[in-house]
């Protein structure tokens, strides 16, 4: 079973590029159907959960996180994260060949960067300029 805490660690690495402090994330259960509940909770106190199956694959679950929290952040921070670079898009997750990765979702460009990865892509972006 994938540890769900470096699954989370992976999105809010990527979210947290922008946005600081980190949001807090606490986990309960799993429920009488199996289902760990995720809250993600600003400094206020407000918070935003769901639930995973912690039984699925990694690429599932990371999918599910990295689709589910940055609407946390949306209503947390009232941004959009992570931005397809050069856009004020949000990217969107996709799994390609059981790896999750961050998209464009408008496929105007082919920019894409695996999840827990967009900090160095961001760096990376920028040492070539």
């Amino acid at each position: 079973m994938p540890n769900l805490r470096d699954l989370v660690e992976l999105v809010v690495r990527d979210l947290s590029v922008a946005i600081e402090p980190r949001p807090s994330v606490t986990y309960s259960g799993p429920d009488g159907q199996g289902y760990v509940k995720i809250l993600v909770e600003d400094g206020s106190g407000m918070g935003v959960g769901f639930t995973v199956d912690p039984t699925a694959s990694r690429a599932d679950i990371l999918y599910e996180m990295a689709y589910r929290i940055p609407d946390a952040y949306v209503e947390l921070y009232a941004v959009g994260l992570p931005v397809v670079p050069g856009t004020e898009r949000p990217a969107t997750p996709r799994v390609v060949a059981d790896a999750v990765v961050w998209v464009d979702p408008s496929e105007r460009t082919a920019w894409s960067c695996p999840v827990g990865e967009y900090g160095q892509a961001l760096e990376g972006r920028h040492e070539g300029d």
